[in-house]
């Protein structure tokens, strides 16, 4: 019988954001305020 313990799956890393505090995953761009790194990326509509 195979062992295919390496195949299992994880959960993502969330981790907060420096700007505003939300979840966001790790590496990626804030969906919420839409900075990385400290500095704006991605321009975010406010409803």
């Amino acid at each position: 019988m195979r062992r295919a313990n390496h195949d299992r799956r994880t959960a993502p890393v969330l981790s907060s954001c420096p700007n505003c505090e939300e979840l966001m995953l790790s590496h990626r761009v804030c969906p919420a305020c839409g900075y990385y790194k400290g500095r704006q990326v991605v321009e975010v509509e406010q409803d």
